[in-house]
């Protein structure tokens, strides 16, 4: 699999647990959007997927990795390009 075409946009410092969004393509066909970069109280890094909440709570992911594996190939790409190593800052 190859992730390409990586973009961000930085955070606001006012909110210090968002590092940035995200967007990447994968294999030169899928575009992907508003990927939230998160960090954990305890200094870990995730990734949030975009979704849609509705008003009874319920939500709905407009896209996410369907196992772990491509979850960690999607974070490793991106904080490979934030040059940020390991799971925490």
């Amino acid at each position: 699999m190859k992730i390409t075409e990586i973009n961000f946009r930085m955070a606001s410092p006012d909110e210090p647990l968002l590092i940035a969004f995200a967007s990447c393509v994968i294999d030169d066909m899928l575009y992907l959007n508003n990927i939230a970069i998160r960090k954990k109280y305890d200094g870990d890094i995730y990734l949030n997927f975009p979704r849609y909440t509705t008003r009874s709570g319920n939500e709905f992911p407009y896209y996410k990795p369907i196992n772990h594996q491509m979850y960690s190939k999607i974070k490793s790409a991106l904080l490979d390009a934030l040059n940020i190593e390991g799971l925490s800052l």
